[in-house]
């Protein structure tokens, strides 16, 4: 056998599926943060001594200085930065009147946060309010001029910010600013820089404007299917046959998608189209238009026109120089890849409409909840939206949390029923809601296909209704099951140690669509905001739980676990079998042949595994290697068992056991049983110094992995992580030979899926070495 490279990056390499859908770029997380820090210090270094940047004329006075800024703050540089602090400086000491100015500084106060700020933010945002033309749009703000689509981005940008924080926009603003963008569309779903009786043809950067402003607009004028009357909520509303000028918008889009160039306009505007393109991609939730991932695609083109030695990029003379093209381009590239935390899932195969309608009953839902996840986790997040229709499973790993909303019965292909189960095996959650009553109609044959669907994928784990002590109800927010709809409650499917799968028979994203009353602070008599915020919390709690607040960067391929059986017993190898004692085992029965797939490939092993688990007997176990044994529950052997398990250790096997998600029952019932079958040599810790711990025999080393528990914290359930060597327990023969490990901690869900944040345990790639050590220590000592 060959001795392995200890790698930790090739460990991920090679459980990656097979079957991902190629990649068009094939740019990492860690190149293109390299390419922001180079970025970054770019613009320090052309930061005037008066903590401005050189402006590009006289009738911006902060407009640069402005934007620089807001991309320093979001490409991550900390508030309490010298440069950020000499900035706002400048920035607070200036007042402007020209829309672009205004604008992008009211952007900076907002993003920025500071409690001092807001009576800026209130004066600017009642300057551009009272600026707006009748028409809807906005000029430079000098008192002259025609309102154009590039003034008028910016601020509704600025507007939707400061509404965002608690600022009070007079509604009217955001209804005249939607009036200006459905008159201007072309017939083609398209905009172009002139609107009206001087339209020019549509481009892509200013239907980019278009569309992110409409869905500003519209979300702050709570433009949606869900209400609130005197009779309480509606959940569903709107004409579905109406033509939508946001899903018009992005069809002219997605059919004319580059990012080599902006589509029908002069290249002097490429790095602000970039920005542009970020932005609706962000405000709809899309991670692909059309077949392209734009974000990959637009990094890869990003990275490619950055200068290698000085860390700028530049456009067009006069018009996007160094500072103004580095500046939008790192916008791109840092609000580009916000984490997703959870998306929509369209299960139908035509792209019409009426099938979206049906799928996304609720538009706005994803982009409200997430405002709340963003303020409680204090982090900016994202959501996005996928077609199973021609998704990979890699894609669907993407999204932590799929929702599926429905009132029609579901209907799946077996391969993509197939795929929806192998996403919830790997790690992945899925909510399914049925929308009816509240407006909606009968609903019944959603609820029927979505049982029918849960009995196919875990016929042993039925749909039950979740006890209060879920963490469902408190892994990020304390829910009052008082405040509730009526007739409402979460029921799950209970895998392994996740519930993968969560269902409501009432509709859930209605009121996360309602979220905005939330935001309100003088709506504290709303009779409906009590079961608004209810909801919001039960969908905070899903996405802390499915993700335990550790998100995976967008560029990062999503690790699959193959497992594969091999009963075949051949010359040269190890043979690795389960032994069921009636401990609930079975619960992650996928865990032994996915490590058993990770060592032959990792370390180069021949393992074999039985699709079965062994029997407790001589012949059984005649020509076992390794015996696995865990549960999740007590356990006690009968007189021949262990006689049978004395005999197997006496002729030089193996026992490795493992409580399933830490599970104490069952780690005291092995203590008890192996103590009794080996009296001569208890049980107990494992020294840190241990060779199986190291690359003594040819595995990893295991001075450091992470170790996580979940515990309370505060209203929520956070995960603590400590670093160290594993927590295992041994039993050593006179001869100096291991004969069994045990380890208290979570191994196999941590191997039956890549997502075991849930358990006292280790996360799968720490997990897999661990089993891979004690495999080559079976084959060495």
């Amino acid at each position: 056998m060959k001795r392995f490279e200890i790698k930790l990056l090739l460990l991920v390499a090679l459980i990656v599926t097979t079957f991902q859908r190629p990649a068009s770029a094939e740019i990492n997380a860690i190149e293109v943060e390299r390419s922001i820090r180079r970025g970054i210090a770019y613009l320090r270094k052309t930061q005037l001594d008066n903590g401005g940047w050189e402006e590009f004329n006289g009738n911006h006075p902060c407009g640069l200085t402005a934007l620089c800024t807001l991309a320093l703050l979001n490409a991550g540089v900390p508030k309490d930065d010298p440069a950020i602090a000499q900035a706002m400086k400048y920035l607070r000491a200036i007042t402007v009147k020209d829309t672009y100015s205004i604008s992008l500084q009211t952007l900076v106060y907002c993003h920025y946060g500071a409690a001092g700020d807001l009576p800026r933010i209130r004066e600017n945002a009642q300057w551009l309010s009272k600026s707006q033309t009748t028409g809807g749009g906005w000029n430079y703000g000098r008192g002259t001029g025609r309102p154009d689509p590039s003034n008028t981005q910016f601020a509704v940008l600025a507007l939707g910010a400061a509404q965002d924080i608690g600022v009070a926009v007079d509604p009217i603003v955001f209804q005249r600013t939607v009036d200006y963008w459905e008159k201007g569309q072309s017939d083609d779903g398209g905009w172009g820089y002139s609107i009206g009786s001087l339209s020019s043809p549509p481009t892509g950067s200013m239907t980019c404007a278009g569309i992110g402003s409409l869905v500003i607009a519209k979300g702050r004028l709570g433009e949606s299917t869900s209400s609130v009357g005197e009779n309480g909520i509606r959940c569903c509303g709107g004409d579905s046959d109406q033509r939508d000028p946001v899903q018009a918008g992005l069809a002219w889009l997605e059919e004319r998608f580059q990012v080599n160039a902006n589509t029908n306009a002069a290249q002097r505007t490429y790095f602000y189209y970039m920005y542009a393109l970020e932005r609706t991609g962000r405000l709809t939730g899309k991670r692909f238009f059309g077949q392209h991932d734009w974000y990959r695609e637009g990094a890869e083109k990003l990275l490619s026109l950055q200068d290698q030695f000085q860390g700028y990029w530049s456009g067009a003379k006069n018009w996007e120089e160094p500072t103004v093209a580095t500046s939008f381009a790192l916008l791109f590239l840092a609000k580009g890849k916000r984490q997703v935390v959870i998306g929509d899932l369209d299960t139908n195969a035509p792209a019409n409409p009426v099938a979206r309608r049906e799928w996304k009953p609720h538009p706005d839902a994803l982009r409200q909840l997430i405002r709340h996840v963003e303020r409680s986790w204090g982090r900016d997040l994202t959501w996005q939206s996928v077609r199973l229709e021609n998704a990979a499973l890699t894609d669907l790993l993407q999204t932590p949390v799929l929702l599926i909303s429905g009132q029609d019965a579901l209907q799946l292909a077996d391969d993509r029923s197939e795929m929806l189960k192998q996403y919830t095996e790997q790690g992945g959650t899925i909510l399914f809601e049925a929308c009816g009553g509240d407006g909606c109609g009968d609903a019944s044959a959603f609820n029927q296909s979505v049982s029918k669907l849960c009995n196919q994928w875990y016929p042993d784990a039925p749909l039950e209704r979740l006890p209060a002590s879920h963490p469902i109800w408190t892994a990020d927010r304390t829910v009052k099951a008082d405040l509730l709809p009526k007739d409402f409650w979460v029921y799950g499917v209970q895998a392994c140690c996740r519930t993968p799968i969560f269902y409501v028979p009432k509709s859930i994203s209605c009121r996360w669509e309602l979220g905005d009353h939330l935001m309100k602070a003088d709506d504290d008599e709303d009779p409906f905001r009590g079961e608004i915020e209810q909801c919001v919390r039960i969908g905070q709690n899903l996405v802390s739980y499915a993700t335990g607040r550790e998100l995976k960067d967008k560029l990062d391929q999503r690790l699959v676990l193959q497992a594969s059986v091999l009963d075949r017993t051949e010359r040269g190898t190890t043979r690795i079998a389960w032994m069921d004692v009636n401990a609930g085992g079975a619960d992650a029965r996928r865990a032994l042949p996915n490590v058993a797939s990770i060592i032959r490939n990792q370390a180069e092993v021949a393992i074999s595994v039985p699709s079965e688990s062994v029997g407790i007997d001589d012949e059984s176990l005649s020509e076992v290697s390794l015996l696995w044994l865990h549960g999740r529950k007590s356990f006690q052997l009968t007189a021949p068992q262990r006689a049978a398990l004395r005999k197997f250790i006496d002729n030089g096997g193996v026992i490795l056991g493992n409580a399933i998600c830490g599970n104490e029952a069952f780690a005291n019932s092995f203590r008890t049983e192996i103590n009794a079958i080996l009296k001569d040599a208890p049980l107990r810790s494992l020294p840190a110094d241990h060779p199986a711990l190291s690359t003594d025999y040819l595995g990893y080393d295991l001075s450091k992995v992470t170790i996580r528990r979940s515990i309370r914290e505060g209203d929520g359930i956070d995960v603590l992580k400590q670093v160290g060597p594993p927590r295992l327990e041994y039993s050593q023969s006179p001869d100096g030979l291991v004969s069994v490990v045990f380890s208290p901690l979570d191994l196999s869900c941590a191997l039956e899926s890549t997502n075991s944040v849930q358990c006292p345990g280790y996360d799968t790639q720490d997990a897999a070495k661990i089993v891979t050590n004690i495999v080559q220590m079976i084959l060495h000592q």
